[in-house]
């Protein structure tokens, strides 16, 4: 069994005027525990599309239109917004988008960034997430 596969998923965009248009369509790839893979093209071609259709991240214009996407045997597609975002975003599965130098906000503290994403993922209170969040910079060589 493949760690993830994607079993022709197909999820569209509702443009005012224009009606669907397809973004992903009909994407099938599975993936190894181990192996890597590395998505290319062009800009406008459906690369960053389909990762937040792996991770359920659509916006409010986006529909599934079908398909599969199996983590571990598990299709996320299923799993309500709530329970995925509580047991899978975050401890399975995560994107770190292409302009990641600019997904933090450089006015606020990276660690209460963090422990904002943590708090909205994990039932731990604020001291809790702190305490986590000084681990994980002392294992990456970052003072608290």
């Amino acid at each position: 069994m493949a760690l993830l596969e994607i079993d022709s998923l197909k999820m569209h965009y509702e443009i005012e005027g224009k009606g669907w248009v397809k973004a992903v369509d009909n994407v099938s790839l599975k993936l190894e525990e181990g192996q890597s893979l590395a998505i290319a093209g062009e800009s406008g071609c459906g690369k960053t599309s389909l990762a937040n259709s792996i991770i359920k991240l659509l916006p409010q214009n986006g529909k599934y239109f079908g398909g599969k996407v199996l983590l571990d045997g598990e299709n996320l597609l299923e799993l309500p917004d709530d329970e995925f975002r509580k047991k899978v975003r975050w401890k399975k599965i995560s994107l770190i988008p292409q302009g990641a130098m600019n997904a933090l906000n450089p006015v606020i503290k990276v660690g209460d960034q963090i422990s904002e994403a943590i708090l909205l993922h994990d039932d731990l209170t604020e001291n809790e997430a702190k305490k986590k969040i000084e681990e994980v910079f002392r294992v990456v060589g970052i003072d608290p």
